[in-house]
């Protein structure tokens, strides 16, 4: 799974690993990588930690092979890497987002994803096997001000799924997504307010619905956008 350093990537990475799976954590950051794959393996699971920038494809078919020769197969790719301008401190309106700006946020979210799952999807249709879970968002479902260049990124992801779920399924695969609202992924964060649970979601929460996704109970769904937001997408607070 790829963006597994922290965040709802470590949580999934470490709800699989419980679960009995064998993980490849994946992240542009090796040290972070390396640090949830100990404490996967500290707590007696099976983890290897790999490095690839998921927009540079030759890094990612590298990392593909590499987690092939080391593990035999790949069952589930979870595209979890991914981020918005204000990783890089430049969230604007965007007739004010410069243009390389927008496309570092599309080559993350959206080209990113696209390589990853090329880069198993022949392995997957081989073996008539393989969960894929994608990585939207409720701002690629109802748009967010100053977040064009992600939502544009995270709406086309959706519809990816939807159609690679079309043309994959004949071979076994499922294609789901999963669209986290306000998720304290970040130390201090607080998303207590536009929820209509009163409060923001915790990466666990978002971990135990890869996890469903992932599991043979979930084999007859695919092609679906799976929105976790406390309710905050259901219209305004009262």
């Amino acid at each position: 799974m790829t963006g597994a350093a922290r965040g709802i990537g470590k949580a999934i990475a470490l709800r699989y690993a419980a679960d009995g799976a064998v993980v490849a954590v994946d992240d542009i950051d090796m040290d972070g990588a390396e640090k949830v794959a100990a404490e996967i393996v500290a707590a007696g699971g099976q983890a290897t930690a790999f490095s690839a920038n998921v927009t540079k494809s030759d890094e990612v078919r590298a990392m593909v092979d590499a987690v092939l020769t080391h593990f035999g197969k790949v069952d589930i790719l979870v595209n979890n890497a991914g981020g918005g301008a204000a990783l890089l401190g430049k969230t604007s309106a965007f007739r004010d987002m410069a243009e390389e700006v927008w496309k570092w946020v599309v080559d993350l979210n959206l080209y990113g994803t696209m390589i990853c799952t090329q880069s198993v999807l022949d392995h997957m249709i081989e073996r008539r096997y393989g969960k894929i879970i994608n990585f939207g968002s409720i701002a690629g479902v109802c748009g967010l001000p100053n977040w064009a260049a992600y939502s544009a990124a995270k709406g086309a992801i959706i519809s990816l799924t939807k159609t690679l779920a079309m043309e994959v399924g004949e071979y076994g695969i499922n294609v789901n997504c999963i669209s986290p609202g306000a998720i304290l992924s970040r130390p201090g964060s607080n998303w207590s307010r536009g929820t209509w649970l009163r409060r923001g979601g915790e990466p666990a929460e978002v971990a135990a619905l890869a996890a469903f996704l992932a599991s043979d109970e979930a084999s007859y769904i695919t092609g679906v956008n799976y929105l976790i937001d406390g309710g905050r997408t259901l219209g305004p607070l009262r």
